[in-house]
């Protein structure tokens, strides 16, 4: 009959209409991420980013070879010098990407043990040329003791000989370094940027009182 016919047709649309119908709602709810011309920004080696960092592939391969992973306190403390590696890489990444984005830190988790912020936010106020060179010194000395603490324990753990830890030690000193002086480059030359345009009177920006500039270089103690 001609209404059976209409009737499977009105059908066949229906399902046709909710399948596209639900196929969009997904997509809205997965993230989405720019990649841009700078190479992949997740998932490129492990941890991210590992491969724009020399030395600190060569650093994770010696624990992971040595077992390290199997020993009590082996497993916490590699995954946090993986994390920390991770957050170096992609941090340079960031400042070096063109386009001027935070896209590799992002993600990048907060720990209290070597963190005074979220990577992701010191990443943001260099691009804008609104950090103090202070605030970017104590947070990469931060980095730069606990990634030693964190080496002495696991080139311990892993029963290195001395020639051996010495070193791992030299790879992270250049690992670190190599993204402090990419983050001076970056951070600190230029003016302020708020929106993409030169940030105004009235606009937030990096300020250091007198009393502060006096002040001898921060040796981690108070």
């Amino acid at each position: 009959m001609e209404w059976q016919k209409y009737i499977w047709v009105v059908l066949t649309l229906l399902a046709v209409f909710l399948s596209v119908w639900m196929m969009s709602r997904k997509s809205r709810t997965m993230p989405w991420l720019s990649e841009g011309f700078s190479g992949v920004v997740a998932g490129a080696g492990s941890p991210d980013c590992l491969y724009t960092l020399q030395g600190a592939s060569e650093i994770l391969s010696v624990f992971e070879q040595a077992g390290v992973t199997g020993v009590e306190e082996g497993p916490k403390d590699y995954t946090e010098l993986r994390l920390l590696l991770s957050k170096l890489a992609c941090m340079k990444k960031d400042l070096m990407s063109p386009s001027g984005l935070v896209q590799a830190t992002l993600r990048q988790p907060f720990a209290n043990t070597h963190d005074r912020e979220p990577v992701g936010e010191t990443v943001a106020r260099c691009l804008a040329k609104t950090i103090p060179a202070r605030e970017l010194d104590l947070g990469f000395e931060l980095w730069k003791t606990r990634g030693s603490e964190l080496l002495r324990r696991l080139c311990t753990a892993s029963r290195l000989t001395e020639a051996q830890a010495t070193q791992q030690e030299e790879r992270y000193q250049r690992a670190w370094a190599d993204v402090y002086n990419v983050a001076k480059g970056a951070c600190l030359a230029g003016e302020p940027m708020i929106g993409g345009k030169p940030a105004g009177p009235r606009d937030p920006g990096a300020y250091m009182s007198d009393f502060v500039m006096r002040l001898d270089k921060y040796e981690g103690y108070y």
